[in-house]
């Protein structure tokens, strides 16, 4: 018989019960625990998948509305009618940046290659500027508090400086906003089964579990006045985009404690791309008038407002509202350019630029996309794709990347005549 069996059977039953239901409890405890977070996990990404839609969506009706007010005051001279159709692009612009929260929040992928980044570094500029403002927040009230930062030496995380910067900030905003009657803010560091971790904990207010349980949701809030509601969301999906995790304890009245764990920097970290993969046109000619380009997006809107820009400056536009159709018309004739949307029903835009460049390998590729970043530099290099345009764009915007593409393209057929090959035909 085990030594715990048999101290168990010396027990009185009394205390072998309250052992046992106290056993049991801690199981449901933590089997309570462990499904709440799974459902969080689950919930956010369907907010995250949801968001990349919408944002997709939105982006389409904005290119549109942008498009369209930049198009009217390229004619109209009347001063009244100019300064309606500046307010008209001024909100479209304001409505693309709360897009942009949106894709920052379902982005699932770095926008840049990670570096190795000092935390300790991080946590101590994060410390020094929050407690600088809540200094002057609680001085003119006599109020008191403080702000901690314990660093002991870590190894470098591997991440992106700007977005794990944007991550500690939203927590010690929130962390500072829930000590309206001042207290301690307290940042720590460490490492732990191969990973290091930053504790942001404060002695506020505390959240009940059925506020703690919706934190990172976007828009929600607990203040007032409601506000952009992305500082938790988007602080949740920086932290999931490092490979990390993230997790929140709280008690009502006595403060919360914020965790984040990321991973070590490995020994080899990617490079950083160029800033610009755009090639230089110093030296290229310039394209001709009259450029045959292909317009493939699955928005009528979109296509209209292409067609009628693009012809203005002298070019024959062929539209398609998917990529079947767009082939087909691959299959009858070349082009000069060809303008895909990512996101098209169907066959994708990057499945028509592959088959573009197969039949016609000297024709540049623009994919247009309401997805925010979700295309890198590497992926574009890697799926045929010469330029990316991301919508909502503007007039300036698609001028340059429709001039730098067919400059491109007059390039690169100069160079196959001096080389005798002929691009256009089947690879």
């Amino acid at each position: 018989m085990s030594r715990e069996a048999d101290a168990m059977k010396r027990q009185p039953p009394e205390a072998t019960s309250a052992s046992a239901i106290g056993q049991v409890r801690t199981l449901i405890e933590d089997l309570v625990t462990a499904h709440q977070q799974t459902v969080q996990q689950e919930r956010l990404r369907a907010f995250r998948e949801m968001a990349g839609e919408v944002a997709h969506d939105f982006n389409n009706t904005l290119s549109g509305i942008l498009a369209r007010a930049q198009l009217l005051l390229a004619d109209v001279q009347d001063p009244d009618v100019r300064r309606s159709l500046r307010m008209i692009e001024q909100v479209a612009l304001e409505g693309a940046w709360v897009v942009r929260r949106f894709q920052d929040f379902s982005r699932a992928r770095p926008a840049r290659p990670f570096q190795p980044v000092d935390l300790n570094q991080l946590v101590t500029e994060i410390a020094t500027s929050a407690r600088s403002r809540w200094t002057q927040q609680l001085a003119a009230r006599g109020i008191s508090g403080e702000v901690r930062a314990e660093t002991p030496p870590l190894p470098p995380v591997s991440g992106d400086l700007a977005e794990l910067r944007q991550m500690l900030t939203s927590i010690s905003l929130n962390a500072l906003d829930a000590m309206p009657e001042g207290g301690d803010l307290t940042f720590r560091t460490g490492t732990e089964n191969g990973r290091v971790f930053c504790e942001v904990a404060d002695t506020g207010i505390g959240m009940p579990d059925e506020v703690r349980l919706h934190i990172f949701d976007p828009f929600f809030t607990t203040k007032r006045e409601k506000g952009k509601g992305f500082g938790l969301s988007g602080a949740y999906a920086i932290v999931d985009r490092h490979g990390g995790a993230i997790g929140v304890e709280s008690n009502v009245g006595k403060g919360t404690t914020f965790t984040i764990w990321l991973p070590v920097a490995g020994q080899a970290i990617e490079p950083a791309p160029a800033a610009s993969s755009r090639p230089q046109t110093t030296s290229a000619p310039r394209p001709a008038d009259g450029a045959k380009i292909l317009v493939v997006d699955d928005s009528e809107e979109v296509r209209e407002v292409l067609r009628e820009l693009l012809s203005r400056h002298g070019h024959t536009v062929v539209t398609c509202p998917d990529g079947e159709s767009g082939v087909v018309e691959l299959e009858k004739r070349s082009f000069d350019l060809a303008m895909l949307d990512l996101g098209l029903p169907g066959m994708s835009g990057l499945e028509v630029a592959q088959r573009l460049k197969h039949r016609w390998p000297a024709t540049p590729v623009a994919l247009m996309t309401g997805y925010g970043d979700h295309m890198g530099p590497d992926d574009a290099k890697s799926s045929d794709v010469d330029f990316v345009l991301a919508k909502p764009f503007s007039l300036d915007q698609l001028r340059s990347v429709v001039e730098h593409a067919l400059s491109q393209g007059s390039a690169e057929l100069v160079k196959a005549r001096q080389t005798g090959s002929t691009p256009g035909s089947p690879g």
